[in-house]
Parts: structure tokens; sequence; C-alpha cells
């Protein structure tokens, strides 16, 4: 009797088990894939995600900068059923925008009503919740352009003097902190590696303005450099003056200071006996030598290829 039984069972399970295999396979897949909807509709989750911040900045007729930087996007932490937040990841996040066109708002409050999201998600955290604002006036002014310069010239060359620029002046508009501790302009450097003797020019740029400073005007501008030959200087002092055309006449002072300068070959190799200053009375107009007379004379040194600084420059000659 109990095997019996048993044997019946045993049919029953297999039967079960084993008849109409595809569609309680089917039966099995809807099942469990309802299960799987429904507990992603009531599985709760709490998700940051970034929102994208669009700003309306004033027109550049406000005259207005916004100082504070703005991050590109801030950071909510939403809680909801995870379907609902994947979806609305998916589907795109809705950026922010702030409207700061007035120029002199002093803060960005964010406020969960502000943001797009599903009716069954809540912004539990917004990271950062407001946003201290400074602004500053913009200004426009006038500053001057500088040239620098960079290598060596030739051997026995050197840069005589200063670059000439061409224009002198550059405009430059900014926040008036950033404006106006601005001394100058500054131009990529002028090469004068291996230049002899002339005027060199070449059209040199205009560096980058500092942040949030911009140039009004061309990018770039001439620039002029002169190379000379090196030259060298020598002093001689208390050199006696001599007088041309009127023997016998005395000067005042009767010694002066002579400053010579050109090539330092012809520099080393000048004896003070080779430096004469002369005060020259035949060049004057009607002189008499056969009278008493006095008349202020300019000096002069000949050196050839040098030249000379007299002090005092003139001399009283009297005769």
């Amino acid at each position: 009797m109990l095997s019996s039984l048993f044997s019946t069972v045993m049919h029953f399970l297999r039967e079960s088990f084993t008849e109409n295999l595809g569609l309680k396979a089917l039966a099995m897949t809807f099942a469990l894939g309802l299960f799987a909807f429904l507990q992603g509709q009531t599985d709760e989750q709490q998700r940051t995600i970034p929102v994208p911040i669009v700003m309306r900045l004033p027109p550049e007729s406000a005259e207005r900068e916004l100082m504070t930087p703005i991050p590109a996007s801030i950071h909510v932490t939403l809680r909801g059923p995870a379907r609902a937040i994947d979806r609305q990841i998916q589907t795109g996040i809705v950026p922010i925008e702030i409207d700061l066109r007035d120029g002199h708002r002093e803060s960005i409050s964010f406020d969960p009503k502000n943001f797009s999201f599903p009716p069954d998600t809540t912004i539990t955290i917004i990271d950062p919740p407001a946003i201290e604002l400074e602004w500053e006036d913009v200004v426009t002014r006038q500053i001057p352009l500088q040239a620098a310069i960079t290598g060596q010239p030739a051997e026995g060359y050197v840069v005589k003097g200063e670059p000439d620029v061409d224009p002198t002046q550059l405009t430059v508009r900014g926040p008036v902190s950033v404006v106006e501790v601005m001394q100058f302009a500054r131009l990529s450097a002028f090469d004068v590696s291996g230049l002899s003797a002339g005027v060199h020019r070449r059209r040199i740029a205009i560096d980058a303005a500092p942040v949030r400073a911009r140039y009004i005007g061309p990018a770039s501008a001439n620039v002029s450099v002169t190379v000379a030959r090196r030259v060298s200087e020598a002093k001689f002092e208390n050199r006696p003056v001599e007088v041309v055309g009127m023997p016998g006449s005395q000067t005042v002072p009767r010694t002066v200071d002579v400053t010579v300068s050109g090539p330092p070959e012809i520099i080393r190799a000048l004896r003070p006996d080779q430096v004469i200053p002369r005060a020259d009375l035949s060049k004057l107009a009607n002189l008499d030598q056969k009278k008493h007379g006095s008349a202020v004379v300019k000096l002069s040194v000949e050196l050839g290829h040098a030249d000379a600084e007299l002090q005092p420059p003139s001399v009283a000659v009297k005769w």
C-alpha cells in the first residue's frame, strides 16, 4: 500500500517538472521580470550627480566683470527609486540657469525647486548650497609698450640705446584691480644675435595680456634696434690748451679735461701727448693781431677715429 502511494507521488512530481517545459520557462521569465521591475520601483537609492550651470552674464556695455570663479557644475544628491534616477541620467540632466545680467547680484542660492528632477525623487544635498559673488568695474586705459632684447651682436658690436617701438602705447581693458596695476605691455624679445652696425627693424608680437585683461588694437608693433661698434672711454685730465692763429695768447682756464671714446683698440693705444685741445682763432672774423683783445673760443681735439668731450668745452683767449 505504501509502495503504491510513493510511486503515485513520484509520478506526479515527475510530470510536474517535465510536462510543458516551454510554457513553464516562459512563465518563470515573466515572473522574474515582474519581480525585478517591482523591486526597481520600490528599491530607493541615494546618488550624487553633477548638474551643469549656465550663466547669463552682463553685456560688455555694462562694464562689469564677475571676479568669482563659478564651477561648471554643482553636485546634487538625489534620493528615490533607482530606475527613476537612472532614467533621468540617461535622458540628460537639465542645466540650471543663473541670470547675472544686472552685474550687481551679491550671491547665488540653489533651491531644490530650481532643479528639474522626477517627482518621485527628493533632493537631499546641494553642494555648494550658495556662492558669494564679487564684481568689479571694467576700465580702459593707455599703457606704454616695452621691448626687450635677447642675444649678443657680432664681435666688437653693441646695442646702442633703447629699442624704438611704434606705436609707443597700447589700450588695455579689464577689471580695475587688474588694469590699474599694469605698468606696460611687453613685446616678445628682439634677437640681436650676430647683428653688426646699423638700424635693424622688425615686426614683433605683443605678449598675451594678463588674465581677465585684453589688449585693444594690433597684435604686434614695429621695433627698431641700433647696433654700433663697441666703444671704450679714457679720461685725460689737465690737458694744456693750445692756441692757433695768435702767438703769445693765454687762455682761461689754461687746462681742461678731455674724455675720449672710440673703438677699444684705438683708445688703448692713445697717449696723453696725442690729446691736444686747441682754440683756433684763425676762424674769427676781423681778427687784428696788432691790437689787444679777447674772445671766447670753442675747443676741439683732432683724434681721427675717436670722439672727444671737453670740460669746459670753451675757454677765454686773451692776446
